[in-house]
């Protein structure tokens, strides 16, 4: 009796003690997959954001803009367990017996991520050269709106200015540039204009302005006539080539003169505010006292604001667009599509910084 009253506590202690070694032996990576997966995604994606905003700050005030691309994210766990079991005889000294059973267990979540800084000539080619107007057209062939695009992405058409920012300081633009946005935007949405991309083999790439001109109404044909009045256009054709031109170039062709990148960017900083104090630091702004409401505005103040579509700090001084501004995301969103479409960098960079985050 003495022998199965110690054998059945010790007997316990090791399907315990067993059953705790189980438990650490199995794998812990698929039940983190699905929570890794958009937490990382989430992360890469505010960073992205951040970083954008912080370059467009940078502008503002003369400042270098840097971008950084995350390479890689390889997240690594340990499980680490130790259980101890002890049991002691009946005997004359102690008067009784004795059991004892410990368990430690170490979590470790250590995470390595690799940074890569955007350079090399290609990259930096793809920031200075304006963009290719077929990128910008195929957003708008996939819906996305023609008049924020124009307003953002061109710098004239058929020598009809946009607003601009250059070495000579702010431009004003057209009157004529805005009607003809706002005009698109209507034929856009009526179904009655599109681009048409073509390969042909006298030229690398074709793009072609197509308006249907059959089974509309007479106000979507005051538009189209009034469009090809501000810009030079036969309106007798429903066709027109699209090329990259500074100026018109005749009565059949649509000559677009697209930005940069680095023009984009510097176009969003003349929206950015300004701290009165660090007024001096800054190059200057575009005038919005005129307009009803801006089209692009980053905020800035002392304090981290509590909720922002992005946000940066920079000179101890806090910016961010607000999450409630429907107007600034879209085009910030634009800016995001932007730089992917015209990401050109040289796919061996270096340096590579590589750190681990646990």
């Amino acid at each position: 009796m003495r022998l199965r009253h110690f054998l059945q506590p010790s007997i316990t202690l090791c399907l315990v003690a067993m059953a705790t070694l189980i438990a650490g032996c199995q794998s812990i990576g698929p039940k983190t997959m699905n929570r890794d997966q958009l937490n990382y995604g989430q992360s890469v994606g505010d960073n992205w954001k951040n970083q954008m905003l912080a370059n467009i700050v940078k502008i503002r005030y003369a400042d270098m803009p840097v971008f950084m691309d995350v390479g890689s994210i390889v997240s690594g766990y340990s499980l680490e367990t130790q259980v101890s079991a002890t049991a002691g005889f009946n005997n004359s000294f102690t008067g009784g017996d004795s059991q004892g059973l410990g368990a430690t267990g170490k979590f470790t979540d250590r995470p390595t991520i690799t940074y890569m800084p955007k350079t090399g000539e290609d990259y930096l080619r793809s920031l200075l050269s304006p963009v290719e107007p077929k990128h910008l057209l195929a957003l708008i062939q996939a819906g996305y709106n023609s008049e924020l695009l124009f307003t953002w992405s061109v710098e004239s058409v058929n020598g009809v200015k946009n607003y601009s920012t250059s070495a000579s300081g702010q431009l004003n633009a057209d009157p004529e540039f805005y009607e003809y946005t706002g005009l698109m935007l209507e034929l856009q949405r009526e179904g009655v204009v599109a681009w048409e991309f073509k390969t042909q083999p006298e030229t690398k790439f074709d793009i072609m302005l197509v308006i249907r001109d059959r089974e509309v109404s007479e106000s979507t044909i005051a538009k189209r006539q009034r469009v090809a009045e501000i810009l030079g256009l036969d309106a007798a054709t429903n066709q027109y080539r699209v090329m990259y031109a500074p100026f018109r170039v005749n009565e059949e062709t649509l000559a677009l003169q697209t930005r940069s990148v680095i023009q984009m960017l510097a176009s969003m900083s003349g929206f950015v505010e300004v701290p009165a104090e660090l007024a001096g630091t800054a190059a200057p702004g575009f005038d919005t006292s005129a307009l009803s409401s801006k089209p692009f505005h980053v905020n800035s103040g002392k304090s981290r604001p509590d909720s922002a579509y992005a946000a940066v700090k920079y000179h101890d001084y806090w910016y961010w667009i607000d999450d409630t501004d429907l107007a600034s995301k879209r085009v910030f969103l634009l800016m995001l599509f932007i730089t992917t479409l015209t990401n050109k960098g040289d796919q061996q960079m270096g340096p590579v910084l590589t750190i681990p985050t646990g």
